[in-house]
């Protein structure tokens, strides 16, 4: 009889790993096209590192950037608000099992939540440019090299994703 390699014991618990490593995004469930975006811009501690602000820039800083966060939260409450409406309009049907009047006022409805997510969005960038404006020129380089706060995704209608 032939011993067992240790390697045979230990490709099954490849399957068993996680999708994702702990701080990363998983995969979308199957059925959905994206992931949401946060909740959150990032914490002030990583602003403060890959920006290099002082301790006098952080204290300045701190107050834009709750308020930032704050819309952030804010913006994906009503996104989750949303969702559920729409779930619950759907009551487990398909958008193509629906009448064309139930369709346009879905349709009405997510118009209007977006118009919401796009003030979000505004007030975001407006607090992401106060932020901004108080750096140097040089950490203002870095701090544009930063992703900055999405609280709305692009509207894709059709086609291949954008590069």
């Amino acid at each position: 009889m032939r011993p067992i390699s240790p390697w045979s014991l230990a490709v099954p618990l490849f399957a068993l790993a996680p999708a994702a490593a702990p701080g990363q995004q998983a995969t979308p469930a199957a059925g959905t096209r994206f992931s949401p975006p946060p909740d959150h811009w990032m914490t002030i501690d990583s602003l403060a590192h890959a920006v290099g602000l002082t301790v006098e820039q952080r204290g300045r800083v701190a107050e834009p950037y709750t308020a930032l966060n704050a819309v952030m939260r804010d913006a994906a409450a009503r996104r989750l608000a949303v969702r559920e409406a729409m779930q619950a309009a759907l009551a487990g049907r398909s958008p193509q099992e629906l009448s064309e009047a139930e369709r346009a006022g879905l349709r009405a409805r997510f118009d209007s939540s977006r118009a919401d997510l796009e003030g979000y969005q505004a007030e975001a960038d407006m607090w992401h440019g106060t932020i901004r404006n108080l750096l140097t020129p040089s950490q203002q380089a870095k701090f544009d090299a930063l992703p900055p706060p999405v609280v709305l995704t692009p509207l894709r209608r059709g086609g291949p994703p954008p590069r």
